[in-house]
């Protein structure tokens, strides 16, 4: 085992939760409790929201840390410690923009669920009932009242190439646009990612980035895997996202038993 590894952070759509799934596999948990025992901690670094993911790990949720919606809330097992919000004029903006895009949809992430006026009214019924999000249906985003921490537009059959490039040269001097995978655009403050996020928590918890070992796949991944002491991008991911990791792999347990064994 690397004697300076204390700290895990890993992504969870398609790098712990493979091929769609909405489930952790139950092996994770005792790894995750064995790590803990050996002194290394376990941070959940996801696009999800923070209720979704303390339902994914719901075994363990209180013994480990959170870097939920790309780093724009940060928690350590049931306290939030920090949010960063996008200035309301600006998020309106954002998200006309993003309703004028036919066949999507808009969600706008508070701290406590997923706000969305839906075109589809079956979409809502899909994230709360498959991703099992807490979602909250409003007739139009001037009614929400609570900050806005993330912004993100959503196509079922994958990111269009013209319409990204069209959010990238609108938006990327105002705020930070991500591939966060299978379908989704996502958009919160300049400076704010899972890379960043990592920064605050490891100035909270008192640990080194090179103690970190990170896991990622997509976009939003990227500042975190150059972050990291040591870091791993699964072998699906794109190849400018492989770039910025030190090694790859297929599954996140293969590796977090290799390193309790000392065979990393």
């Amino acid at each position: 085992m690397p004697d300076n590894i204390r700290i895990i952070a890993s992504d969870f759509d398609g790098t712990i939760l493979k091929d769609g799934a909405q489930h952790v596999d139950e092996e994770y948990f005792p790894l995750i409790r064995e790590l803990k025992s050996m002194g290394i901690s376990f941070i959940a670094a996801s696009g999800r929201q923070y209720a979704n993911l303390r339902r994914l790990l719901e075994p363990v949720a209180e013994d480990i840390s959170y870097i939920c919606e790309n780093g724009a809330l940060i928690a350590q097992g049931g306290t939030i410690l920090y949010q960063n919000d996008i200035e309301r004029n600006l998020a309106l903006s954002l998200i006309r923009d993003m309703q004028d895009v036919p066949d999507s949809e808009v969600v706008v992430s508070g701290a406590d669920a997923s706000y969305m006026v839906p075109v589809d009214p079956l979409f809502p019924v899909m994230l709360r009932e498959k991703v099992k999000n807490q979602v909250a249906v409003l007739k139009d985003f001037g009614d929400m009242k609570l900050p806005m921490i993330k912004i993100s537009i959503y196509w079922p059959k994958g990111i269009p190439g013209d319409k990204e490039k069209w959010f990238h040269e609108k938006y990327d001097r105002f705020l930070n646009v991500v591939d966060g995978g299978n379908g989704w655009l996502d958009f919160t403050n300049k400076g704010v990612d899972k890379g960043s996020a990592l920064r605050l928590l490891a100035a909270k918890e008192q640990f080194f980035l090179d103690e970190v070992l990170a896991f990622g796949d997509s976009e939003n991944d990227m500042a975190m895997l150059k972050e990291a002491g040591l870091s791993y991008a699964m072998n699906t991911a794109k190849e400018h996202v492989k770039k910025c990791a030190d090694r790859e792999c297929s599954m996140v347990s293969r590796v977090l038993e290799d390193l309790i064994a000392g065979r990393l």
